[in-house]
């Protein structure tokens, strides 16, 4: 059965040029099925998992083109070509980062958009067949950034990868992209002989699902799968931008929810990943440094990403010496906190010398429940936290008679 394609064109060159290229192609493969006018209709197009190609102007919708891609690709049926109007590298990266399966100038059409429009048919195929055995499903890239260390940041995206995996019927996969340090699997107690520098090791520019999965971690307590830091700082230069991209693009097929944490230092395998999220989770605490960080770091991807992706989460709320007020914060950022996470030295600490995550050790406290309040957010409502247990108190025999001699019991 032929791949239907859909033209989203801005002049008639564009138009004629790419017809020539389908009509020389074997028939069968690929069928014209339209042309599209407005970025609203080719939204439309996309919802629903039915496969097709669209061959995209880079003008298409003006300075929106890009975010324009990456909305259509989230439907990983949809591979999109996008055409460029003279050879501009630094505009092409732009599109494939943004899920574009290739940009071509126009004046190479002729001798590359065949071959172009044959990767995408296959491309096609193989995602058909892999949903043969699976559900359609676009998942959600939830990064989680701390613009200085020392903020908590690993131990917060850790313990809400294991609350979402554990208290809602989704499947959550955490990736330890701090590689040099990464600390997801102590975190969770777990040794692993598999890390994503061993999936580097192996890579060889494509990859699936089933290729990959031997290389996810299992935390049985909570279902939660890891692909976990390199065992060695430096191992951490075997790991490129372009596996990062490719290991979310799969994930994304197969997990809902997908945690990302990453290194302070925005190297290139970070931003890889922050321009994939679906949000970005900025973490900061209440000093000084780690606020002037956090404006820092604000500024930037205000530039870079859409206001409603990025959003603030305040860790160690509840310190008060510090002089700072989370209302001074949200002032001072001029962004809503999204979840305030209390300090609790003893429960965090003994979470960590355990490797048990304290959202399932100690689940009552003040700081595993603002966690499942984070998940909350982040899943909506198909998350079921537990229900908090009233503590018994036990009250001795002086303590009783005290209470009775001052009437209140």
């Amino acid at each position: 059965m032929p791949v239907p394609v859909f033209l989203a064109l801005t002049n008639e060159q564009e138009r004629l040029s790419v017809q020539k290229v389908l009509a020389d192609l074997r028939e069968g493969t690929v069928e014209l099925a339209g042309h599209v006018e407005t970025p609203d209709e080719l939204l439309r197009l996309v919802a629903k998992p039915t496969p097709m190609i669209i061959v995209l102007s880079a003008q298409f919708a003006g300075n929106a083109t890009v975010p324009l891609v990456e909305r259509l690709t989230t439907n990983p049926s949809v591979q999109v070509i996008v055409l460029l109007q003279q050879e501009e590298f630094s505009l092409a990266r732009q599109f494939i980062r943004a899920g574009a399966m290739d940009a071509l100038p126009l004046s190479q059409l002729a001798n590359e958009l065949p071959a172009s429009l044959s990767n995408a048919i296959r491309r096609i195929q193989k995602l058909s067949r892999e949903q043969i055995s699976r559900p359609f499903q676009v998942g959600r890239i939830i990064v989680f950034y701390g613009p200085k260390g020392g903020v908590g940041t690993s131990l917060l995206v850790t313990n809400s990868a294991v609350a979402l995996a554990a208290y809602q019927p989704e499947p959550v996969v955490l990736i330890d992209l701090n590689l040099q340090f990464g600390a997801a699997a102590t975190l969770l107690g777990l040794r692993p002989e598999a890390t994503i520098a061993s999936l580097a090791q192996r890579f060889q520019g494509e990859i699936d699902f089933e290729f990959l999965q031997p290389f996810l971690l299992r935390h049985e307590e909570s279902n939660l799968r890891v692909l976990a830091a390199p065992s060695r700082p430096e191992l951490a230069e075997l790991v490129t931008t372009f596996l990062v991209e490719r290991v979310l693009q799969v994930l994304r097929n197969h997990f809902a929810f997908i945690l990302v944490d990453t290194s302070t230092i925005l190297q290139d395998t970070t931003l890889a990943a922050l321009d994939l999220a679906d949000q970005i989770l900025i973490v900061t605490a209440l000093d000084l440094l780690a606020i002037r960080n956090a404006q820092l770091v604000l500024e930037m991807f205000r530039k870079l990403y859409p206001s409603d992706r990025l959003k603030l989460v305040l860790n160690r709320s509840n310190v008060r010496f510090s002089g700072l007020t989370p209302e001074q914060v949200e002032e001072f950022l001029n962004i809503p906190i999204l979840a305030q996470i209390p300090s609790d030295g003893q429960v965090a600490v003994t979470s960590v010398n355990e490797g048990v995550p304290f959202v399932l050790r100690a689940p009552n406290s003040l700081l595993a429940q603002s966690i499942f309040k984070l998940a909350a957010s982040i899943a909506g409502e198909q998350f079921s936290p537990p229900v908090p247990v009233a503590e018994e108190v036990h009250e001795g025999l002086f303590r009783r008679a005290l209470r009775f001699l001052l009437g209140e019991g």
